[in-house]
């Protein structure tokens, strides 16, 4: 299934470098979990909520995921008019943990005032701040929902296997698959939460109408770009599970 599933988006699997198996590891899990059963999926009740909070994010700005630059999210985070205790911060990052690196949340004292801090790293490309931003503000709904887990969390790359095992995680992924894609799009879609090996069709159709979808958005192409293979394979893993949790969530809560 990996070695098609790049085919479809015409990454040889010779391009992939041993450095970045971690990747292709991370997509083999990705693929293989059915959504449902092998993930801490929340309670009904709880996604129910997050879809609420969902299209109160999406009414405020109807293309709120389209970030192109630190000062377009700044101008998104101000038309959170009920996120006021959120400081977002957007800016290239390649030191340290460099490209691996996502974004981050994690709370701390902005002179008086106890905030909700999130970072997204503008270095990687708009798709991927976009989903980043999605999650990050995913973690601050399940905390004013649940409580947060922990004063600080980072989203790296090559982790979307892990975040099924958690539920705070696998929330704010939520949040990120509420947006991307619609109610409408699973329903003509049918049931992806789990790919049976040998039954995959289906899945491949699915994830060319998800690339369809997204990918004029932020202008990203997979197929003819530049982009590096093992980039190419970060995002067909990212987009890969976003479309099997959006999938889940509509069968597991009818959001």
């Amino acid at each position: 299934m990996v070695a098609k599933l790049l085919g479809e988006m015409k990454v040889p699997f010779s391009s992939i470098g041993k450095r970045v198996l971690n990747q292709v590891a991370d997509l083999k899990k990705v693929l293989a979990a059915d959504y449902l059963r092998d993930t801490a999926m929340p309670s009904k009740e709880l996604l129910r909520e997050l879809g609420k909070e969902a299209e109160k994010i999406k009414s405020y700005d109807g293309q709120w995921n389209r970030l192109d630059s630190p000062e377009v999210l700044m101008r998104l985070y101000r038309k959170y008019g009920y996120l006021r205790d959120i400081e977002l911060r957007a800016e290239p990052y390649r030191r340290g943990a460099g490209l691996s690196l996502r974004g981050f949340f994690c709370r701390s004292s902005v002179g008086d005032r106890n905030k909700f801090i999130i970072f997204v790293n503008t270095a990687h490309h708009p798709a991927a701040a976009a989903a980043t931003l999605g999650h990050e503000l995913g973690h601050y709904i399940y905390g004013s929902l649940v409580g947060e887990k922990s004063a600080m969390t980072a989203f790296m790359e090559g982790t979307f296997a892990s975040h099924l095992k958690e539920e705070d995680e696998l929330f704010a992924d939520s949040l990120v698959a509420l947006a991307a894609y619609s109610k409408d799009l699973i329903e003509r879609s049918g049931a992806l939460s789990r790919v049976k090996p040998g039954e995959s069709e289906e899945f491949f159709a699915s994830v060319r109408k998800a690339y369809a979808l997204i990918a004029p958005r932020f202008n990203l192409d997979l197929i003819n770009g530049q982009m590096a293979a093992a980039w190419r394979l970060r995002y067909i893993t990212s987009m890969s599970h976003f479309i099997k949790l959006r999938s889940a969530l509509y069968q597991a809560a009818g959001i």
